[in-house]
């Protein structure tokens, strides 16, 4: 009875803990994007310290949302997954927010590793890391950091 709990454990086990580092990522690319996007603003331009604050504080409850709510509750990964990764697709219109790379993480560790993934799955999470590769390129190329 050990053996068999110990093999169920694992495979559960590098679940949570991938999906806690795509949860991190998702978060320090936000962050990234946060940052970016608001330092070092000019008088009369929208950021600064405070809406900095605001938008880190909405990634942070999106990714725990996400990450600690609405994934381990998931009952079709496959449609979850396409509907986290639309949004984050979506979610490039703000893309100063910081949201789309969480969406992205939530999309990808919608479906745990080892489940078959349709072509749409696979072709909306690609798309998703696109638009927060994006969402990173335009921050930091916009940005008076650079």
């Amino acid at each position: 009875m050990g053996e068999h709990m110990t093999a169920v454990a694992e495979p559960m086990q590098r679940q949570i803990t991938s999906r806690g580092a795509l949860a991190a990522l998702g978060v320090a690319v936000g962050g990234v994007i946060i940052l970016f996007g608001n330092a070092d603003v000019k008088k009369g331009d929208n950021g600064g310290l405070g809406p900095a604050i605001g938008t880190a504080a909405i990634v942070v409850v999106l990714a725990a949302v996400l990450f600690a709510v609405v994934l381990p509750r998931v009952q079709n990964a496959r449609r979850t997954a396409m509907i986290i990764g639309i949004v984050g697709v979506v979610s490039i219109v703000a893309f100063w927010s910081g949201v789309t790379p969480v969406l992205a993480a939530a999309a990808i560790a919608a479906v745990p590793p080892g489940e078959p993934r349709d072509r749409g799955v696979a072709i909306v999470q690609v798309l998703a890391l696109v638009a927060t590769a994006l969402a990173l390129i335009v921050t930091i190329a916009q940005s008076s950091l650079v």
